[in-house]
């Protein structure tokens, strides 16, 4: 689905729009978005001209430790290696942010870093997880795939497990 909205992949039948003032900004569960052979430091100064400095301070704040800053994205952790995902997509300018499994990986004073920037985030979220806590903290709306049928539910997760049973 998020390929699809982003034209990344065919749509078998129908159409996918896009509004034409919509920036996505896309996090892949699968780190295909970073460049493996650039450092983690490299990568968030290539998503927003920014010194240095900057770029270091903001991967301090999704808890990267300085040495792996340094170091070539391909030698990072499955964990580190969202934490860098997660710093350059906040650092993009995206009015429509979509996720895909963003905690897988993270431990849990990473997990409250990223729920804290997503509470802060301004624009769309559209997020596709199985973290139910993340759900329940962040959505307002469901949207449930099942056969090729959409449903929308109004209110968190637990409201959305409730009515679903």
């Amino acid at each position: 689905l998020l390929k699809l909205m982003q034209g990344r992949m065919a749509v078998d039948e129908g159409e996918v729009w896009v509004g034409p003032s919509v920036s996505f900004g896309y996090y892949s569960q699968e780190h295909e978005t970073l460049d493996p052979g650039r450092s983690a430091v490299a990568a968030v100064r290539e998503t927003k001209n920014m010194y240095e400095s900057d770029a270091v301070a903001i991967l301090g704040r999704f808890l990267l430790p300085y040495d792996a800053m340094q170091q070539p994205v391909a030698r990072l952790s499955g964990g580190e290696k969202s934490r860098v995902q997660l710093a350059c997509l906040m650092q993009m300018g995206a009015n429509c942010l979509l996720l895909d499994e963003p905690t897988n990986n993270l431990d849990i004073p990473a997990a409250e870093v990223l729920e804290a920037a997503l509470d802060a985030f301004e624009g769309t979220i559209i997020l596709v997880s199985h973290d139910r806590y993340l759900l329940d903290r962040l959505v307002d709306r469901i949207v449930e795939v099942n056969e090729g049928e959409l449903t929308t539910y109004e209110g968190s997760y637990s409201e959305y497990a409730e009515r679903v049973g």
